[in-house]
């Protein structure tokens, strides 16, 4: 738009007069905050001077008083912290207040209403909006449509109307940069303005760029779970980033980000999202990953294998003589057969005979068998097992504490009779340590009866596991159902616990009620969902069934080829239809045309998936006579982008070890970083990397490290390789030593 015309003087008043209410806004936060600083101070002088130290011989009033102070400092702690935060927003607002605008004629109005778009509400003092926050209902429509026709959901209803502009801004440090009259266009100058830009630091939002199938996902709440599958660079993280923030948004008055937790794959993941929330003025929602989360809940009586230590030994160790015996017993571990399984075993477990026997001391009958039978299978039947079992305790030892007690007390007259102890003190202790001897196998009956050991209870499963997989149609024959049986036994006596053998312990930890309620958390988001089993998905469903669930994957970057999700149907059965709706994200906007179609080719199917239109180079093969010409080549490779102003450059590797022996010849080379486990902290340099660990990540160049047909030597590792292939933006290079892998046939 030509900077001279009448329409850009306009919109650089309207630019001024918007700057100018959020100056003045930004100055009326100052001084509250300086108010509040101020008062802050006066109160703690007052507190001081008035109360001095509180001490209980002081009274109950002066405790009132010190209360009151308190109370007083925490609400203007409180409002300091609200003002603090709305200062920024301001602060942000002055570099660039908006980023959109449409003009809507709602239907039956004669007056055209201008709406300006940005990341936050700005409104003046006669509560006219200058700028709409992009959640806020009418914003919708800047995603949702193109000129002509248009609607919005609001709290009254559906307002419909048309659309007679659509306008797009770049606005920096207060200055109109562009701005632009756009359509629904996918290729549109500000999209491909920011895409074409390289990468140097954590995930950014994309509320300038949001997408009209992305906006879809962003506002859903028709339904309670939501399965959103999206080809690699679909902006699948973003947009369920921006949902927190738009459900934050609309629901403030009932959830914070306390309420809401997000599964990562990893620690590096969760540091690399970190900024998304705060850029768009909203604090960040509880970041976890599934295995922190199952760790903690298993505590640390066993050793526990991790993730990344599965995935090397998938990786790395198919020359061993135990590797088919490994893989069988993931593969099984994460077979809907084992979830069928371990259902019918939590159920013979609940109603296995718990042999009870009559409770007797001193020939007084405290409780029968046949009570405690009835309050395990009819009082107390509708409580897990564990929680049935605890309240069984609590009744005996109620039952039994006042005969414990008269007990004590006939001792102690005994002994005080006897004429040995003077002390008091010392005649209690007698008699209680002689009563507790005296109790000790009425203890140890309690103890058995309503004892819960996890571990035992996992491990008589596979001490029957013929019996129980009898009953299942099973493609597994006898022979392999005993070295299953026999290889998870072994690992179990050895205080070992493969990644394989956690989730099922934590289903049946979290069915026998073995794991505290979640009941504030009310929206779950799941992150890589390709990469959990069914079984994880019955977990998920068991500790948040009350939330709203929201789970993002792309079933073709499943980077474990033997414990991943497989299909959207094996979970078909957790989130039915009724509250359940599977969306799909059609188009990439990651890498440029050249590496899409590239890495497609790779997985060796047909895709209908899109890709944005931004042309680059085409991805580079070449093959090396050994790894070591391909480590000097690296260190050139490395030089040479960084001179053309790429930021970011990703040495993928296969495994963690061969990512040591790259980062070890390259460190005193080049600068150079490295990422070996799944808790190292994010950082966006030159980076060497596992593809396992790289999921969900992106760079501006990525180099494969060698993609020899020794490495990705077998079709389970085709999607590993497609993963590690997409993380590009602009430039892709795989190198190779001796022949290429059998899995790039084709695609070049």
């Amino acid at each position: 738009m030509n900077k001279n015309d009448f329409e850009w003087k306009l919109e650089n008043e309207w630019l001024q007069a918007a700057l100018k209410e959020a100056q003045k806004q930004l100055n009326e936060k100052r001084d509250f905050k300086e108010k509040f600083k101020n008062n802050a101070l006066e109160t703690q002088r007052e507190l001081w001077q008035d109360i001095g130290s509180v001490s209980i011989t002081n009274g109950l009033e002066q405790i009132v008083d010190f209360l009151g102070f308190i109370n007083s400092m925490k609400m203007q702690k409180r409002n300091h912290e609200l003002t603090r935060k709305l200062q920024e927003k301001y602060e942000k607002m002055l570099l660039s207040p908006y980023f959109g605008r449409i003009d809507f004629l709602e239907k039956g109005e004669d007056k055209v209403e201008k709406c300006y778009i940005g990341v936050s509400n700005l409104i003046n003092d006669n509560y006219d909006f200058l700028i709409y926050d992009w959640r806020a209902p009418i914003s919708s429509m800047f995603y949702d449509y193109e000129i002509g026709k248009a609607s919005y959901e609001c709290p009254e209803g559906i307002i419909d109307g048309k659309l007679m502009l659509k306008r797009q801004y770049k606005i920096n440090n207060g200055e109109i940069a562009y701005m632009f009259d756009s359509n629904l266009k996918i290729d549109d100058e500000m999209l491909q303005d920011i895409l074409s830009k390289s990468t140097d630091s954590k995930m950014k939002a994309i509320v300038t760029t949001i997408q009209r199938e992305q906006n879809k996902v962003i506002r859903n709440e028709e339904y309670k779970n939501l399965i959103v599958q999206g080809p690699a660079g679909s902006g699948k993280t973003s947009v369920a980033l921006h949902r927190i923030a738009y459900l934050l948004y609309k629901h403030r008055d009932k959830i914070t980000p306390q309420n809401i937790v997000i599964f990562s794959p990893n620690e590096i993941f969760n540091d690399y999202i970190s900024n998304v929330l705060p850029e768009l003025g909203e604090d960040n929602m509880c970041q976890t990953t599934f295995k922190e989360y199952m760790h903690k809940a298993l505590g640390s009586g066993f050793i526990k294998e991790d993730y990344c230590e599965m995935m090397e030994y998938i990786l790395g160790s198919k020359k061993e003589a135990t590797y088919k015996k490994r893989i069988n017993n993931i593969k099984f571990k994460s077979s809907m057969e084992f979830i069928d399984m371990l259902k019918q075993y939590v159920t013979y477990v609940e109603k296995m005979d718990r042999n009870f026997k009559d409770i007797i001391f001193r020939d007084r009958l405290i409780v029968s068998c046949n009570d405690l039978q009835e309050l395990f299978f009819k009082d107390y039947i509708q409580l897990p097992l564990k929680r049935r079992l605890q309240k069984i305790r609590e009744r005996v030892l109620f039952l039994i504490e006042p005969y414990e007690k008269r007990r004590v007390e006939e001792v102690a007259s005994e002994l005080r009779d006897s004429g040995s102890y003077i002390d008091k003190v010392e005649i209690m202790e007698h008699s209680i340590a002689i009563v507790k001897d005296e109790m000790k196998d009425i203890y140890y009956e309690i103890d058995r009866v309503t004892g819960f050991d996890l571990l035992d209870i996992y491990k008589k499963l596979f001490e029957n596991l013929e019996l129980f997989s009898k009953s299942l149609n099973t493609e597994y024959c006898e022979k392999e159902i005993d070295e299953i049986k026999n290889y998870t036994l072994e690992n179990l006596k050895a205080k070992k616990l493969n990644y394989e053998d956690q989730p099922p312990l934590l289903y049946l930890k979290s069915t026998f009620g073995d794991i505290p309620k979640t009941s504030e958390i009310k929206y779950v988001i799941v992150d890589e969902a390709q990469d959990y089993t069914p079984l994880q998905y019955e977990i998920f469903y068991q500790l948040f069934n009350h939330a709203n669930i929201t789970m993002l994957g792309d079933l073709n970057q499943s980077i474990n080829p033997f414990m991943s999700l497989r299909d959207y149907n094996n979970i078909s059965h957790i989130f039915q239809g009724d509250n359940t709706c599977i969306i799909n994200l059609t188009k990439s906007y990651r890498s440029t045309m050249e590496i899409t179609m590239f890495s497609r080719r790779l997985l060796n199917r047909e895709t209908m998936d899109e890709c944005v239109e931004r042309s680059g180079d085409e991805p580079l093969l070449v093959g090396f006579p050994n790894e070591g010409v391909i480590k000097e080549r690296l260190i050139e490779d490395i030089k040479m982008y960084k001179e053309k102003g790429y930021k970011s450059i990703g040495i993928i590797t296969r495994t963690v070890k061969e990512a040591g022996e790259v980062y070890n010849y390259l460190k005193d080379k080049v600068h150079v970083k490295a990422i070996m486990k799944d808790d190292d902290e994010y950082v966006s340099d030159t980076l060497v990397i596992p593809a396992y660990l790289a999921k969900g990540l992106e760079f501006d160049v990525v180099i494969i490290y060698n993609a020899g047909n020794e490495k990705y030597c077998c079709e389970e590792e085709r999607l590993l390789l497609y993963t590690a292939c997409t993380r590009a933006l602009h430039i892709l290079c795989i190198y190779y030593s001796g022949k290429i892998t059998a899995l790039l046939e084709g695609s070049y």
